[in-house]
């Protein structure tokens, strides 16, 4: 049995989970669009549509973050914070000429 309290597992957790958030979100999403209760938008990495299921993947480990957020598990919630700060870095690099450059 694997420690509980381990910071590689807390890192894969904050890794990995944020990828199955996207794919959940992605085929929500895209359930919608073929329903017909959601507008198609404009497809590719840089759409807000995009943009904004990337973001709630991430948010996803909101969930692990609080369940490792008690005593005895400081280093897997440590994981979980470092994994997640990797993905929200990568984001705002992704995203920020279109967030915050304005064109004059």
């Amino acid at each position: 049995m694997s420690n509980k309290n381990s910071l590689p597992i807390g890192l894969a957790i904050g890794i990995l989970f944020p990828v199955f958030g996207f794919s959940a979100v992605y085929g929500i999403f895209d359930i919608l669009v073929s329903s017909g209760l959601m507008d198609q938008a404009a497809s590719g990495i840089k759409s807000k549509r995009m943009r904004t299921i990337i973001l709630i993947g991430i948010c996803t480990n909101v969930f692990w973050l609080r369940k490792y957020n008690q005593r005895l598990t400081d280093q897997t919630l440590r994981g979980v914070v470092i994994g997640t700060m990797l993905w929200a870095v990568g984001w705002f690099i992704m995203y920020y000429s279109d967030l915050y450059v304005t064109e004059l």
